[in-house]
């Protein structure tokens, strides 16, 4: 155990920071939820534009509940249970840490909530949309936003694959039960057709996700480039 501990610790501090002031502005960007605002909307938009009204509001509605019981399990009883200390806040290595704006997050890590939230949202809409090519890039979203945790040194990388491993099982279980959920009331009859997803979305709406997906990213850029300029 001792071993695996200092693995997590010489792995995190090996990915924690860098001596680029444009990497830390983008990574303290990446990491703020405000700044996928598009993509949240972006999909929102999906759901409704894709189904009927009360369908679309089972699926946002269980997609709400599915966050705060992924954020509840993590902030409000795991990491004060666990008691595990970030590495900017451990007394043993806090210093040792490249710190960015001088952001250290709260006491504990165990596990990350960044990690658990992005991909139990990742894991939902994958088997949602089942689209190949969207599942690729919302994962890619998971880990990019995650790894800014690591980066900015307030989680170690077990607390991240942990995370990230509860996540996917949440997303998993939700998405089962929402599926359960729409069972018991009559919705549209989902259409196959090449113009659809396997699901029964609109390929156009697919791919305007993708393109949003794509600008936000893009925005995020710019938001970092001017921070580093101002």
């Amino acid at each position: 155990m001792n071993e695996l501990l200092q693995f997590d610790q010489h792995a995190t501090m090996a990915l924690n920071g860098s001596n680029m002031l444009f990497w830390d502005n983008l990574m303290m960007t990446v990491t703020s939820t405000l700044s996928w605002s598009l993509l949240i909307l972006t999909i929102i938009y999906v759901l409704f534009h894709n189904n009927a009204v009360r369908e679309a509001f089972i699926i946002l509605l269980m997609m709400v509940l599915m966050i705060f019981v992924a954020d509840r399990l993590c902030s409000g009883l795991i990491k004060p249970l666990v008691g595990r200390w970030r590495p900017t806040q451990d007394p043993h290595i806090m210093y040792m840490m490249d710190v960015v704006d001088n952001y250290r997050g709260g006491k504990f890590g165990f596990f990350s909530g960044h990690a658990c939230n992005t991909f139990c949202m990742a894991t939902f809409l994958a088997l949602l949309f089942r689209h190949r090519f969207l599942i690729v890039v919302l994962y890619f979203w998971s880990v990019t936003t995650t790894f800014t945790r690591l980066y900015l040194g307030v989680h170690y990388l077990g607390d991240v694959l942990v995370g990230l491993t509860i996540g996917m099982i949440i997303g998993l279980l939700f998405y089962t039960i929402s599926k359960k959920i729409l069972k018991r009331y009559k919705v549209r009859e989902r259409l196959s057709s090449y113009e659809y997803t396997s699901s029964g979305y609109k390929l156009y709406d697919i791919h305007m996700l993708l393109a949003m997906i794509f600008v936000n990213y893009l925005l995020i850029i710019i938001v970092a480039v001017c921070r580093g300029i101002v």
